[in-house]
């Protein structure tokens, strides 16, 4: 998937004035590429659209019109593209309470290793972008990755698939349903954006 460049994104000015018909357009995107693993994990699957989308309102919240700023931040943000074969996601543990915090941190601090995507009987596993767990404790927020041989797309085509998470005190799954199936193929596919539901 191409990386964002400078010229994908506007100035803050000229984004105030779409930027209502644009977040419709992003909360929709987001809402096809989404997937809930319980009520206590989401995931979020990311292209450039989404990708974009994050620029623009960072961007937005911060005033920011430096050209070097804008360039720092969509370094940020290309970390987050999907490379060839692989699906990239932000993944949210979404605690509200104190005692939720303590309770379920520790816990999943055993994510990575736990979280999988199955396509038919084959599993792949979630690549958790390093730093985010010690030994107590967890991140509320990982970038995570999964890495899709040229079989298990083709897979992914055809066979039921859902994402497992396989943690013995939060063991979920979440079904690849039909939307989401073609936003992700799409997303292996690279095909130009807007072209998924196709």
């Amino acid at each position: 998937m191409r990386t964002l460049e400078l010229s994908d994104i506007i100035p803050v000015a000229e984004y105030e004035k779409q930027r209502d018909a644009r977040r419709r357009a992003a909360m929709e995107l987001r809402a096809r590429r989404r997937v809930a693993l319980g009520d206590l994990i989401s995931m979020h699957f990311e292209n450039r659209e989404t990708l974009i989308y994050q620029t623009q309102e960072m961007m937005r919240a911060e005033s920011m019109t430096s050209v070097n700023a804008v360039l720092e931040e969509l370094e940020v943000y290309n970390g987050l593209i999907p490379g060839p074969g692989e699906l990239s996601a932000t993944l949210f543990i979404q605690l509200d309470s104190d005692a939720d915090l303590r309770k379920w941190l520790p816990v999943f601090t055993a994510l990575e290793g736990n979280l999988w995507l199955r396509i038919g009987s084959d599993k792949v596993a979630a690549q958790f972008e390093p730093g985010r767990t010690r030994e107590d404790k967890t991140a509320s927020v990982h970038y995570i990755r999964f890495a899709l041989t040229p079989a298990q797309r083709r897979a992914l085509e055809r066979e039921p698939a859902e994402f497992v998470c396989t943690l013995k005190e939060y063991s979920r799954t979440a079904p690849v349903g039909d939307v989401l199936r073609r936003e992700l193929l799409a997303d292996l596919a690279d095909v130009a954006p807007g072209q998924a539901g196709a």
